[in-house]
């Protein structure tokens, strides 16, 4: 006997709750938790978010870069249940206003993302380099 990783749906994820502060991405329809990550991770994520926020202001652009809180939905294999959620987004920021009545979640027929960063770490090296870079390449602006 075989045990089977049940399939959801991209608004079954998205009601998903399992009473845990668990973040998931779905990658073809499975929950895959993502890590907390290493304090040099997070740190550098928010190094990054802070950085593009300074540099958005002294462009004059009116632009917000969000940390581990947008997601960004993917084609994968021409089927849409993936959505992963990048380390730090740079968005417009009325682009991130929209999203506060709603999941934040920027679907693939919407204004891409200005730059999408995933932080690298030893054990997400294969997944940020190959998987995620392709999914998010299919974003071009």
């Amino acid at each position: 006997m075989t045990a089977t990783t049940k399939k959801f749906t991209f608004a079954e994820y998205l009601k998903y709750n399992d009473g845990t502060d668990t973040q998931y991405e779905l990658v073809d329809g499975e929950l895959i938790p993502m890590s907390l990550g290493t304090g040099k991770h997070g740190g550098i994520s928010k190094f990054l978010e802070r950085s593009f926020d300074d540099e958005s202001a002294k462009m004059g652009q009116n632009w917000t870069a969000q940390k581990f809180s947008v997601g960004v939905r993917s084609p994968r294999g021409g089927r849409w249940d993936t959505s992963r959620i990048p380390d730090v987004v740079v968005l417009p920021t009325q682009q991130w206003e929209a999203l506060s009545n709603r999941e934040a979640v920027i679907e693939l027929n919407e204004t891409p993302p200005i730059l999408v960063v995933e932080v690298v770490s030893e054990s997400t090296q294969t997944t940020d380099y190959r998987s995620k870079r392709s999914e998010y390449a299919v974003f071009k602006r």
